[in-house]
């Protein structure tokens, strides 16, 4: 029985107390339920799942990855007794780096480590999921750390983009030509893979290119009736919850900004200090606002986990920052927030580390397990650790994020 869902996991539980109570170390069955958990369920976790396999030796804890460069083709004729040029080849190193997680929660002296208790089998297959997310963050930063840049209607930075900037398949086409131009190739079902917000595809339903495309082929009721874009040119969109969103950018200067804006009349004049911009429907005023530097300080130093809104600070920082939150923006006025949708090739992305079973491991600590620590036998823990994983891009000219700004980000 795999301990990956609720109803398992109750029913080993009510299994095991009643047929095997001491014969079950409760840590094994807690660890079980966490490799159990990691092997079935990664593929619900999109990021992740993307990351090819590359084995790291026992106790190391760096992979030395090669990007070797192609040879070309020469039509240039041979002469005789003459010896071509010989080809040089190229090759470019970088390191995958992999580290440990984990997190770990007490418990008192009411609850029962002798046994496998329900209370601690909760929590030990939420952990299982912690762990799982905690890879699949991981994978998400890598991602967009590594990602070529494109923004929405070909903007040239994040600074220029306006509540109207939302994403378009022309967009979409663009990109996809130049990833071939940059002989990346498709994944391994030969298309491109777009990892898209409920807010995409929102805006999709209104695009002109998947209306035509949908009467055309008669495939409407699949878009409308689950919610998911067919493929298009050579494209696959699979729809997350946790699709990254941001707020702040990095300008020349090494400082943070953000766009400070709201919607006005048409007849308004701009507040001093703004200006006034229109796609012909909506009319802002706006401006660039800098972030200061303790606020920029206390948004780099730790990261939400953007599924639960808990401080996530084991995993690291992607530097987002919430502007409202830090009272700079005027009255009446809007951060404007964008949306990351990573567009993926092939060798996009490489896991190393989390090999075999003894690397994803449950840590039941019973009563008087920490010694003058707990004098009087009140606390004990569970947790869990993963002992080596790390994530690193062998082709970087496979990942684009493709920074945009979905109608119903911010309403």
């Amino acid at each position: 029985m795999y301990l990956n869902s609720v109803a398992n996991i109750n029913a080993a539980v009510n299994y095991v107390n009643d047929h095997g109570k001491g014969m079950v170390n409760p840590e094994v069955f807690y660890s079980k339920q966490l490799l159990d958990t990691i092997r079935l369920d990664a593929n619900q976790y999109t990021y992740y799942r993307y990351a090819d396999e590359m084995p790291i030796q026992e106790k190391a804890d760096k992979l030395m990855v090669r990007r070797w460069a192609p040879l070309h083709a020469h039509t240039v004729p041979l002469q005789e007794g003459v010896p071509p040029m010989s080809d040089k080849g190229s090759v470019e190193k970088y390191e995958m780096q992999a580290d440990q997680y984990g997190r770990y929660m007490e418990f008192t002296d009411k609850v029962d480590f002798t046994m496998v208790d329900p209370v601690v089998a909760h929590y030990s297959r939420e952990y299982s999921i912690v762990a799982i997310e905690t890879l699949d963050l991981l994978a998400q930063h890598t991602l967009l750390t590594v990602a070529q840049k494109f923004y929405a209607s070909m903007m040239p930075n994040q600074a220029a983009l306006r509540p109207w900037s939302k994403p378009t398949i022309a967009d979409i086409r663009l990109i996809g030509l130049s990833l071939k131009k940059s002989l990346v190739k498709p994944r391994a079902n030969g298309k491109f893979h777009v990892i898209v917000s409920p807010e995409f595809t929102y805006d999709m339903l209104d695009d002109e290119y998947v209306q035509n495309y949908m009467k055309i082929n008669q495939t409407t009721s699949t878009l409308y009736d689950n919610g998911v874009l067919v493929p298009l040119f050579g494209f696959e969109f699979y729809e997350v919850m946790n699709c990254p969103t941001t707020v702040a950018f990095k300008k020349a200067d090494g400082k943070m900004y953000f766009v400070e804006y709201k919607e006005v009349e048409k007849t308004a004049s701009a507040d001093a200090g703004y200006t006034l911009a229109n796609n012909g429907e909506m009319y802002i005023e706006f401006k660039e606002k800098e972030i200061p530097a303790s606020a920029a300080a206390i948004a780099a130093g730790f990261d939400k986990d953007s599924r639960t809104g808990f401080d996530a600070n084991y995993i690291p920082a992607h530097t987002d920052y919430d502007a409202g939150a830090q009272t700079l923006v005027a009255d009446g006025f809007s951060a404007l927030k964008v949306q990351h949708t990573l567009i993926l090739g092939k060798d996009a992305l490489a896991r190393t580390g989390l090999q075999g079973e003894g690397n994803a491991k449950m840590y039941v600590k019973p009563l008087g397990s920490t010694g003058v620590l707990d004098p009087i036998d009140q606390r004990q823990s569970i947790g869990f650790k993963i002992n080596s994983v790390g994530f690193g891009s062998v082709r970087t000219e496979a990942v684009v994020d493709y920074i945009n700004v979905p109608t119903q980000l911010n309403v």
